[in-house]
Formats: structure tokens, C-alpha cells, sequence
């Protein structure tokens, strides 16, 4: 079986029966991009190896409690977190208050990045005419009367699939908001 095409919620399960090559592609699915992350914080290679690593072998260790239901948020936000706290280490020596500043701007436009990859993934995975619904209105801005005429449709029915896809989406983006609050 291959692993790579499974979902993250399917190799989460097989994680917590410790299964290694589901690890192992979880690991190889996130470790750049967590990385990535942990780099452009602290700049510092070594530190960022670490924090990643340290997040990878915390969750294997506790793989069998594990209730993770967005695994690339919680890795993420555990992520922030461990740069977080090794900021806050007294011995650390940091960059001027004003460096963090920019920083923290530049962390904000990374994650409205994030945010919007995140988004067109989701839209993406909507059923088709939800998906072309929700593109012709927000997209585009055709009104639900164009939208029906261009898909043949019912205007009740351009409603209804609006509000499915808004539905899947506000559900989908729950689990975004803790790691925007980071």
C-alpha cells in the first residue's frame, strides 16, 4: 500500500497503532515545510532542526493518545509554539525589539498566505457546482441570477449550493483559528 496517498486523518490512525511508515510519511509530507517555518523565525539552521525534530518525536511519543483531527494546523501551531518558547528562554540572546516587529509583519503576510493556499485547497475539494457556485459569486461577483442562467440552474438552487459550500468551508476553518492566534 502506499502510503502517500492517504489522508492525514487515515495516517493519523495508523500512527496511533505505531504504524512507522505512516510516520515516516508524515514525516517526509511535513518536515520542509515545518522547517521552512521554524527557520524563518529563529535563522538559525540548527535551532530550527531542533524545534522540528523535537516536535516530530513528541508526537510519536504520544501517538496512542493523540486526538488530532487537522494534523498539519497542530503541527504547525506546535511549531510556533517551540519558537515561542525558545525566544523566551532568559539566556536567549534575541534581536532588537524592532527586528521582532518586522518579523512579526513578515509572519502575518506568511500566514495570510497560508490561510489562502488553505482556502483554494477546501474550494478545491468542494463538490463541482458548489465549487463553480462559490467561484462565480466570490470570485467574480455574478450576482445568483447570472450565476443560474450561466449553469442552467435554478436561482434556489444557486442558494442552496452557496450555502453548502459556505457550510463545508466555515466547518473546514474552524481548526484554523488557534493557529492564527499564534
Amino acid at each position: 500500500m502506499s502510503y502517500s496517498i492517504l489522508e492525514d486523518n487515515e495516517l493519523m490512525d495508523k500512527v496511533r497503532l505505531s504504524d512507522e511508515r505512516a510516520f515516516d510519511e508524515i514525516y517526509r509530507r511535513y518536515w520542509r515545510k515545518l522547517y521552512a517555518l521554524s527557520l524563518y523565525h529563529l535563522r538559525d539552521s540548527n535551532a530550527a532542526e531542533d524545534i522540528v525534530q523535537e516536535i516530530f518525536v513528541s508526537l510519536w511519543a504520544a501517538r496512542e493518545r493523540s486526538e488530532i483531527k487537522h494534523l498539519y494546523t497542530y503541527l504547525a501551531t506546535a511549531t510556533k509554539y517551540s519558537i515561542f518558547h525558545y525566544f523566551a528562554q532568559p539566556a536567549r540572546n534575541t534581536d532588537s525589539l524592532e527586528e521582532l516587529h518586522v518579523q512579526a509583519a513578515e509572519q502575518s503576510t506568511a500566514d495570510t498566505r497560508l490561510l489562502e493556499e488553505e482556502i483554494r485547497r477546501e474550494i478545491d475539494r468542494l463538490p463541482e457546482k458548489c465549487r463553480l457556485v462559490f467561484r462565480y459569486s466570490r470570485e467574480e461577483g455574478l450576482a445568483n441570477k447570472m450565476i443560474s442562467e450561466k449553469l442552467n440552474i435554478s436561482t434556489k438552487a444557486v442558494e442552496k449550493h452557496m450555502t453548502r459550500a459556505l457550510r463545508q468551508l466555515r466547518v473546514q476553518f474552524k481548526h484554523m483559528l488557534m493557529l492564527f492566534l499564534l
